[in-house]
């Protein structure tokens, strides 16, 4: 074993970092992103950064409990030997499960092991996935909640655009369907033609409502409708991608690749959209990417932005990165967005640098 890669310590910080206002969905409200972010040290110094979260503190009190059962398995071992630690990690939590907080919990330690293998290479991680850009096109997904009114989301959409923003995601999956239609108008004519737009329903329809609302939305040359179904009705969505004109992203609240490549093998999107903590982190992640690569399949991260842009430098089938600056906040440098496009970077590692006195503010 390199002696400087040999994990010594795993740390757990339980933060929970506060909104503007609180955010509202067709699934639920969000008060806040209460998070459990790891640090994973090595005996040469390296620090491995990441993080998973969840909607309510209770939740991520478990979660760090798991985290920290987890780390167990670390210490003492290899961080560059992610597939090994991967299989320990994922044996373990076998009879409780490996989705839900086991998913989550293994990604934090995970992903934070491959932050360290960037580091002890002096290569960011995506020169080690294949440096394919060196910058990331993203979308803005931090505004146009359900609860803006129609003048704030005017306002709020062409603020975006200023910001530099390229293209913009809105949430849709009001009781009212004439409304959802009207929202989608009134942000389609503030960015005007140029930006790109998708909409995300947030699994708040059928399938006769997703046909419908599909062809309702059409004239606003959307470039993807997100999970408008529940996830996991995989069967409804092959049948809606078969029956709509525009393009269908989902994937978000699927576990493991195994899930991933069920709706990909049946035809369910257009787009898929791996979360990095349900995949368990960076490890499974990148073969579920390669995966729908055989498939001639684009994929487009969900969140964590810090982490997945560098799935999007290094693959050539990661098109874009969901920009949701959730954790801007602990970063002393935060992300910057050059003509729609974030700049891969070339720290090693994944680059994050944190503000120790904003995990102090923020930490429960």
């Amino acid at each position: 074993m390199p002696t400087g890669t040999r994990i010594t310590g795993v740390d757990i910080d339980f933060l929970s970092i506060p909104l503007d206002r609180p955010l509202v969905t067709a699934a639920f409200p969000i008060p806040a992103i209460d998070t459990a972010l790891v640090h994973v040290r090595t005996s040469a110094g390296h620090t491995g950064v990441a993080w998973s979260f969840a909607f309510g503190q209770g939740k991520v009190a478990a979660l760090v409990r798991l985290i920290d059962d987890l780390a167990d398995i670390l210490v003492g071992a290899d961080a560059l030997e992610t597939e090994r630690l991967w299989a320990r990690m994922s044996k373990a939590v076998g009879f409780v499960g490996r989705q839900g907080l086991a998913a989550l919990a293994i990604s934090t330690l995970d992903t934070a092991c491959w932050d360290i293998k960037g580091q002890a290479a002096g290569l960011p991680v995506h020169r080690l996935l294949g440096g394919y850009r060196d910058s990331v096109e993203v979308y803005a997904s931090q505004g146009l909640w359900l609860d803006r009114s129609r003048d704030e989301l005017a306002k709020e959409a062409q603020g975006l655009v200023e910001q530099g923003f390229r293209a913009v995601k809105m949430r849709a999956g009001l009781p009212e369907e004439d409304e959802d239609v009207a929202r989608v108008a009134l942000v389609r004519e503030a960015i005007g033609p140029g930006v790109k737009l998708m909409v995300d329903a947030n699994q708040a329809w059928d399938l006769k409502q997703t046909l419908r609302m599909a062809a309702r939305l059409a004239p606003y040359e959307l470039t993807w409708l997100e999970e408008p179904m529940p996830y996991t009705q995989v069967d409804a969505y092959a049948i809606a991608r078969r029956a709509m004109d525009m393009p269908l992203c989902t994937g978000e609240s699927n576990y493991l690749k195994a899930e991933l490549m069920t709706l990909a093998g049946q035809g369910g999107a257009d787009y898929i959209m791996p979360d990095l903590m349900r995949m368990s982190g960076m490890t499974e992640l990148v073969k579920a990417a390669h995966q729908c690569e055989s498939l001639e399949l684009p994929v487009t991260p969900h969140l964590f932005m810090e982490h997945c842009l560098h799935l999007a430098a290094g693959l050539p089938n990661v098109v874009w990165q969901e920009f949701q600056p959730w954790w801007q906040p602990i970063m002393q440098e935060p992300l910057q967005v050059v003509d729609g496009c974030v700049p891969a970077g070339d720290r090693p590692g994944f680059g994050i640098v944190l503000s120790q006195e904003a995990v102090e503010r923020y930490r429960v």
